[in-house]
């Protein structure tokens, strides 16, 4: 039985220590790997060695001691040290040995989690500046967007304005007798003034105006209404209150995120309503978007290419903000927005 006990802590890729009095009574092999200390050279110190301070040895020697007093099992992460002074991340799992903590009697192993830490902490800054980079990249569209939608408002639309206005002069100086020339006109006026529509529908998709010159309430107001006019899903909204003074990119961001959730409604919902609120608080921005549509599963919700729903995640992610995607199945979706508002001489 020694035998098989002495091969199951040999077998323990971990650096396994037993202490008696703060003192090493056996080592396995894995503490050799962990810390490059043999046996021989443990048996009869302290786990100082195994610290990168004398007051680490205190600091961790206290947490762990008082822990086992009130329950058998200890587990923390700690900082420690090699024998050839490289400095490792440690995950140190202590039991006492017995039912009380007599003699401090206690096994300690420790597992080097350097690199995975390391491989974590690499993952968390790549994903860090992939969502600055789509931030990045989502600012950017918006600003070509605007840019776009300018000059087809300012420069073409000009152009097929005045275009019209000359048609008009033109078909006042056709005499009345020309049926052929006059229906010419007519015809001509009609495609400038489809041409006109066509414009207005392009730069108001690309950025309503109003979104910069009357506010983010009227252009969802405004938003709502094309939606039911082109869907004929009833969109009711309200607002609390009517009129707020938000910051222009976040204004962007809670139209765009709004601007999907309709999207979503008449793509997936199967609804014939849908209900807006957008409340402005003292500390934070919430936008509730419900309908009354068949409700998202727990199953769409993890799909990996819910682009909709990823892209929504990632504009709240960016402002600090929190969603929250409900749905029932039979009774609709709820899609809940919460954005921190910045007080008053803050900065983003």
């Amino acid at each position: 039985m020694e035998a098989l006990e002495a091969s199951i802590l040999e077998s323990i890729p971990h650096a396994v220590i037993g202490l008696q009095d703060r003192r090493i009574i056996f080592v396995n092999n894995g503490v050799k790997t962990v810390f490059g200390w043999t046996s021989d050279e443990l048996i009869g110190r302290t786990t100082r060695l195994f610290y990168r301070s004398g007051k680490d040895y205190i600091r961790i020697a206290g947490e762990l001691y008082s822990i086992l007093e009130k329950q058998p099992i200890a587990s923390m992460e700690f900082p420690c040290l090699r024998k050839d002074g490289t400095k490792i991340e440690c995950m140190i799992n202590a039991a006492r040995i017995g039912q009380q903590l007599k003699e401090k009697r206690v096994v300690i192993t420790y597992e080097n989690i350097t690199d995975r830490k390391r491989a974590a902490q690499e993952l968390e800054f790549s994903r860090h500046q992939l969502r600055q980079l789509s931030a990045h990249l989502q600012s950017i569209r918006e600003k070509e967007r605007a840019r776009i939608a300018r000059e087809l408002h300012d420069e073409l639309g000009q152009l097929v304005t005045a275009l019209n206005t000359d048609i008009v002069l033109l078909k006042n100086k056709i005499p009345a007798g020309q049926k052929i020339l006059l229906d010419r006109v007519e015809s001509m006026s009609s495609l400038v003034g489809l041409t006109m529509e066509t414009v207005k529908r392009i730069y108001m998709g690309l950025r309503p105006g109003m979104l910069d010159h009357l506010g983010l309430t009227a252009a969802i107001a405004w938003q709502a209404e094309e939606f039911f006019r082109r869907t004929g899903i009833a969109c009711d909204v309200s607002f609390s209150p009517e009129d707020m003074a938000i910051d222009p990119d976040l204004t962007t961001t809670i139209f765009r995120i709004f601007q999907e959730t309709l999207t979503n409604v008449q793509r997936h919902a199967q609804a014939t309503k849908v209900t807006v609120h957008l409340t402005a608080m003292d500390d934070q921005l919430e936008l509730v978007v419900k309908d009354n549509g068949k409700g998202i599963s727990d199953e769409q919700l993890r799909k990996p290419d819910s682009f909709g729903l990823m892209g929504i995640k990632e504009r709240v992610y960016h402002w600090g903000g929190k969603e929250a995607i409900v749905g029932k199945i039979g009774k609709g979706t709820t899609i809940t927005i919460r954005i921190p508002l910045l007080k008053t001489g803050e900065t983003s």
